[in-house]
């Protein structure tokens, strides 16, 4: 899972990123790149959980939770975004893209720890 989260981290850096650098790197559109930030967070922990294998479980189980929460900010802002009275797809795209990036990873978390849970059940 640690090279999951590595990867999933790099794609949502780059979601970010580039939605940025369309909005023009402008300042006032930093917006766009918040799926970088949690790029950046899934990045750091994949990346940790490969370093300390100790700490894997419990670094892995805060990945989930970031991803929970890029799932729920991404789906309340294209709600939000859809709500508005000008309509900009823009925002509607860079949410959704993050939401349904995170719900995957979520579907990824689940069957590792479902998997985790079935091996450690039929080695006792």
């Amino acid at each position: 899972m640690a090279l999951v989260a590595v990867v999933f981290g790099a794609v949502l850096i780059l979601q970010g990123i580039g939605f940025w650098l369309a909005a023009g790197f402008e300042s006032a559109r930093f917006t766009a790149a918040i799926p970088a930030f949690f790029g950046i967070a899934l990045l750091g922990l994949g990346i940790f959980s490969a370093l300390l294998p100790s700490l894997r479980k419990h670094l892995m189980h805060v990945s989930i939770l970031v991803a929970l929460v890029g799932i729920v900010g991404g789906v309340m802002m294209v709600i939000k975004s859809l709500g508005a009275e000008e309509v900009s797809w823009f925002k509607v795209w860079d949410q959704g893209i993050l939401a349904i990036l995170c719900l995957v990873y979520f579907g990824f978390c689940i069957a590792s720890f479902v998997t985790a849970r079935k091996n450690r059940a039929s080695a006792e």
